[in-house]
């Protein structure tokens, strides 16, 4: 039994897809429906033996069902079930409509309710000038229901919404005028057995829904029978009024044999229109299945609550699996990233080793080139040094020695000993002098120099030089620090 707390749902957008059984026949037929733009396109049609097992690649369902059930898997049950009850009610707010149409329930139900399912449908209004609204109640027995939910779940399928297809039908009337005025009869023919359901409309308005089970096509006295009877039963209660204009939807075939006696019962001409083929009807109903689930739908409302759990269940279930999956992509590329940074890090390391060692090969480089420079310079200056004392050394001094002496921080002290002849003192001076005169080039800064930074004379202990008698001289040179040549 439907809640009459449920709040009907506005209208949605046509679903991305939407699937279509038909078991009411004693076959399966299956169709799939995708959106497009405003219609529905048929993308799969198949046929098999009931209780078959249908593809599952068919029936995938959207993650939205997770935060908003909607209509993706749609399926006719045999319309010999079900029983249609019309009730005129005044207008209202869609929220009451489901309390207003229970209150009704008790007197229009040919079922208990303690063992029924039902549901409504909204008619769409031809007249303006109506103060009422239509509403067509559909009512099964809870037993049936679940024996044909049972069978769908057989095949795999699980439907969101469960109805009578020749709703479909009646709701698209009228067929060629605004105002339906009429009888239209539907059969639908069955293995053994005829169901006809006929539309009763007066001025725009649907009165009543009958349900004719013929026990064949052949036995249409049947048919005339309950016709004559409901015909009277509407006159009694005022819904009938006037003459009827009699619609019979049926296929030229089956025509040709009913409606030579369906005329001559009605005394006048029965208007014969063909009917839509099962994936027209199919493809009308994927186009209402916008419809909010508590519109024309006969699935227990627990059951449309399981189905919904499980929907949640699965989206969920293929949230957390993803998650999973991507923590052990991530896990594994942590531990992959991990151990290639690891590798790149132990070769900077052994290169960083390997630099270290270089650079303390190059440090000896360095001081061995430096002791070598050092070493050469220094033999170059002695070179040098003794050409200049040679080259400046008048002929009155003779030269004893050289010795030089390395003061740390203040260059060399190279100290000259010899002797002068008697009387020659002064070249003594002269020497030292012209020695303090020298110029050479600096090999940094490239410009002219002193050789010597100082040069200063010592006298002998045996008095000055060269006065008394040949005499001994001593003069030292400093030459500067850190000012090596080339």
């Amino acid at each position: 039994m439907a809640d009459p707390k449920d709040k009907p749902q506005p209208a949605e957008a046509l679903p991305a897809a939407c699937n279509v059984v038909d078991c009411s026949s004693g076959r399966q037929q299956f169709w799939r429906f995708t959106g497009s733009k405003n219609q529905m396109k048929l993308v799969d049609v198949r046929e098999a033996d009931l209780g078959e097992k249908i593809p599952d690649k068919h029936l995938d369902r959207d993650a939205s069902q997770m935060w908003r059930a909607h209509c993706q898997n749609d399926a006719w049950m045999p319309a010999d079930k079900v029983f249609f009850r019309v009730l005129h009610l005044p207008l209202c707010d869609a929220r009451e409509l489901p309390g207003m149409v229970e209150m009704h329930l008790e007197k229009v139900s040919p079922l208990p309710l303690g063992r029924a399912v039902w549901s409504f449908e909204v008619v769409p209004s031809h007249r303006a000038d109506r103060e009422q609204q239509t509403v067509v109640v559909m009512l099964a027995e809870r037993a049936e229901v679940e024996k044909c939910v049972g069978e769908l779940e057989k095949a795999g399928y699980f439907p969101d919404r469960l109805e009578a297809a020749v709703m479909h039908q009646v709701m698209a009337t009228p067929q060629g005028g605004e105002r339906p005025d009429g009888a239209w009869i539907y059969p639908r023919f069955l293995e053994d057995r005829v169901v006809c359901a006929v539309a009763w409309w007066d001025e725009g308005v649907l009165q009543n829904i009958t349900q004719i089970t013929l026990s064949s096509a052949e036995h249409l006295n049947e048919l005339t029978e309950q016709l004559t009877a409901a015909a009277w039963a509407g006159e009694m209660e005022g819904w009938l009024t006037g003459s009827t204009h009699w619609h019979l939807v049926i296929a030229s075939e089956q025509g040709e044999q009913w409606l030579p006696v369906l005329n001559e019962w009605a005394g006048q001409g029965v208007q014969v229109e063909a009917p839509p083929d099962a994936s027209a009807l199919a493809a009308a109903c994927a186009a209402r299945a916008a419809r909010p689930l508590e519109q024309g739908n006969l699935m227990p409302p627990e059951r449309r609550a399981d189905y919904h759990r499980r929907d949640v269940d699965r989206v969920l279930g293929g949230i957390l699996s993803w998650m999973i999956l991507l923590y052990g992509m991530l896990l594994v590329g942590y531990f992959v990233l991990n151990s290639q940074t690891a590798i790149r890090e132990e070769a900077k390391y052994q290169q960083l080793k390997k630099m270290e060692a270089m650079e303390k090969e190059v440090e000896v480089l360095v001081a061995k080139r430096n002791l070598l420079v050092l070493q050469r310079n220094s033999r170059m200056t002695a070179l040098q040094v003794l050409k200049e004392v040679a080259d400046q050394m008048p002929e009155e001094l003779s030269l004893g020695f050289i010795n030089s002496v390395e003061v740390r921080g203040e260059g060399n002290n190279i100290t000259l000993n010899g002797e002068v002849k008697s009387g020659q003192g002064k070249r003594v001076d002269d020497y030292r002098n012209n020695l303090a005169r020298i110029m050479v080039t600096d090999p940094v800064s490239k410009k002219q120099r002193k050789l010597f930074h100082e040069v200063i004379t010592t006298d002998s202990r045996e008095g000055a030089a060269g006065v008394e008698g040949p005499g001994r001289w001593t003069i030292i040179c400093m030459i500067r620090p850190n000012t090596p040549l080339k």
